[in-house]
């Protein structure tokens, strides 16, 4: 029986070759017993198609090549009879199979297409109706026309799409896709799609993110089958917006082949779907409102944490790129999946906070909130274009795949020069590049997908955890003998640790050692302090002297320039840029953030703070009348953000705030804040 645990075994045994049982255990998350659950399982579905098993030798496994060469080129042959799929699949798949039906569905249809009980078919339907109803479809169910659904043609296309989406990241998604068309005996005309939408992409000078088209295609397939399909009507500003858009054509096209001469509503829609996954790197779409829009963000991202950025041009090109197809996503309402958006969120919550703020400007212009989801990418966007950049001469070469999109493809490249600052890693490479490319021009290959290479391929996600990073590590340094230095095993340290002590937390522990073993100093591993550790009782000033602007500035970073933080040449700084910029450093309701660059005369991170009785005209401007003036020294763009987002949170909290203004002494004021961490 193959289900998704045993595919996803078997997906990570084959990705991680080299690794250890207890490696591959924990980066899965399960216990011995439920390993070798799972690999029983699957080596008894191997056996029923005539592969060989998975063999257990010592600590480690061994994946035969017949094995690896079948699911690499995705010829294994999975008998549906063989299938079982989890309960977040099913619904899925579910709805699916009724948003193509050509006859009248009923619960037998369900538990035939899945192989499970009357029972748990009844429950997976209550959730497909609750699933549908959270985008205004309801799955209905009459005598005469049996499950159905109910809605505009609009909505039902939008929940297919995430149907896809979502089965697309399952390691058996594309395996039930398949097994919903087979089961109405229809063909699933992928690749016929997908060729036509590559000969006009190339006619049309323009290049797709290749797993956003990937879906569409899967889309349009099931859209061409669908026997209820109704024409999409859209409003006059909208159907104006797309009809100037040059893609416009290749989607009437593509509309014309799939469905032969297409209603104009069918060639909007298509050409949306296709405007929602280009990548907005073409000379075709430098769009004005788009190219201020990618400034406006850039604009809030830098008020927002207090980072000010070098190379703005680059920056605005590159967030051009990503920002043209996710305007027509938030426009148009079409969901995207990220896969990763919990793991952004876990690793990277200050930065993800502060990049969904700084999109203001683009939820202002599409008048549309903005989903986690696409936070998250904007949110990878910006960290890795945030990365520190090693120095060090480099060794080897270091093809970068990732058909991801630009955003996927900066956090990944940004990971990567972090782990292996020997290594010359190239821009993200397209897999048709990376295929033509002359094999003495890199030394390997590190990608999101397959691809046969005469030389090293190392398969990874664009977000790695430290098991990940620990994996990709030793396979390198296996390769590469100038590097094995790195072959020190962290579950080999962790066995000797558990002889000799009780550990509290298993997995902190093995992060701290993977840490400290082999990622080098950088910005992005630094520790990041509280608030509370930074604004301490020597950094707190109060004073009820009548002060002008310059003055109240010097006079809030005395302690920082006392304890040797900052230089003076700091304070001066941020006086002139004040001077020179404006009153930007002033948040309104009486609060100013003094701040100027690292390099202006920053020793150490800090923070000070000063309440002054007497309001400070900031530029001598009574609009701006301040009383709270809090200085930041940072030392990088990333290690004062957990402290910025923490004093975020308390200075947009009214209640906070007012009680903020009413203390008298450093303790109160320290009491407050670590009260509020700990909400």
């Amino acid at each position: 029986m193959f289900d998704h645990r045993s595919i996803q075994l078997l997906d990570q045994m084959i990705q991680y070759r080299r690794s250890t049982i207890p490696e591959l255990m924990r980066k899965l998350k399960l216990s011995p017993r439920q390993f070798h659950y799972d690999l029983e399982k699957l080596n008894d579905g191997l056996k029923d198609i005539q592969l060989p098993p998975i063999k257990l030798i010592d600590n480690h496994y061994l994946v035969e090549d017949s094995l690896i060469d079948k699911w690499q080129n995705g010829d294994l042959p999975i008998k549906k009879n063989q299938l079982f799929f989890q309960e977040s699949e099913r619904i899925y798949l579910i709805y699916l199979y009724t948003f193509i039906r050509s006859e009248p569905v009923s619960n037998l249809h369900y538990q035939s297409l899945l192989h499970v009980s009357r029972n748990t078919a009844l429950t997976d339907v209550k959730k497909v109706r609750e699933f549908c109803l959270s985008m205004n479809v309801e799955l209905q169910y009459n005598r005469t026309n049996g499950y159905h659904l109910k809605g505009t043609e609009e909505d039902k296309r939008r929940i297919a799409s995430i149907c896809l989406g979502s089965l697309l990241q399952f390691p058996l998604g594309r395996i039930g896709i398949e097994h919903i068309m087979t089961n109405w005996h229809r063909r699933l005309e992928i690749e016929n799609i997908r060729r036509k939408t590559q000969e006009l992409a190339k006619q049309f000078s323009v290049q797709f993110v290749k797993d956003r088209v990937d879906e569409l295609c899967y889309l349009l397939a099931f859209i061409k089958v669908r026997h209820q399909r109704q024409t999409i009507q859209y409003p006059n500003d909208k159907q104006a917006l797309i009809l100037r858009q040059p893609l416009y054509e290749m989607g009437t096209q593509i509309a014309n082949d799939l469905f032969g001469e297409a209603h104009q509503g069918e060639s909007l829609y298509i050409t949306i779907q296709l405007l929602s996954a280009i990548e907005g790197t073409s000379k075709a779409f430098q769009d004005p409102l788009l190219i201020k829009i990618a400034d406006d963000i850039i604009e809030h991202f830098e008020r927002v944490t207090l980072i000010t950025i070098d190379e703005k041009t680059t920056l605005r090109d590159s967030l051009y790129a990503h920002l043209v197809p996710a305007y027509f996503r938030i426009q148009f309402g079409i969901p995207i999946a990220n896969p990763l958006i919990s793991k952004i969120k876990k690793e990277h919550w200050e930065l993800f906070s502060f990049v969904k703020k700084a999109l203001y400007p683009l939820e202002q212009s599409t008048g549309k909130l903005i989903t986690d989801e696409e936070v998250g990418y904007f949110t990878l966007h910006f960290g890795g274009q945030f990365a520190e950049r090693k120095k060090e001469t480099r060794k080897y070469r270091a093809l970068i795949v990732c058909p991801n999109g630009i955003s996927s493809s900066l956090m990944m490249r940004s990971q990567l020069q972090q782990i292996f600052p020997e290594i010359l890693f190239s821009d993200s490479t397209s897999l048709e590049q990376a295929k033509e490319a002359d094999p003495e021009s890199y030394d390997m290959i590190f990608s999101t997908v397959y691809l046969a290479s005469p030389k090293p391929l190392y398969l990874m996600q664009p977000l790695l955890s430290t098991v990940e990073k620990n994996f990709l590590i030793q396979a390198v340094a296996a390769d590469f003998s100038s590097l094995d230095y790195r072959t020190v095993s962290v579950e080999e340290l962790m066995e000797v640790i558990h002889r000799y002590a009780d550990v509290k937390d298993e997995q902190k522990l093995y992060d701290a050692i993977s840490t400290k073993l082999w990622i080098k100093k950088s910005t992005e591993r630094r520790y990041a302090p509280m608030l509370s550790e930074i604004l301490t009782k020597d950094m707190i000033q109060f004073t009820e002297e009548s002060l002008d602007w310059q003055t109240a500035i010097r006079v809030a970073a005395e302690p920082l320039q006392k304890t040797q933080k900052i230089q003076n040449s700091y304070i001066d700084a941020m006086i002139k840029k004040v001077t020179d910029i404006g009153a930007y450093i002033y948040l309104g309701k009486g609060i100013a953030i003094p701040h100027a660059r690292p390099e202006d005369g920053v020793n150490q991170l800090g923070m000070s703070f000063l309440r002054t009785k007497k309001p400070v005209l900031l530029l001598d401007d009574e609009s701006r009348s301040t009383d709270i003036f809090i200085c930041l020294a940072a030392i990088d763009n990333h290690t004062h953000l957990k402290a910025l987002s923490q004093l975020t949170k308390f200075l947009s909290n009214n209640d906070s705030l007012q009680a903020l203004k009413e203390v008298a002494t450093a303790e109160e004021l320290i009491n407050l804040i670590k009260k509020g961490e700990e909400e």
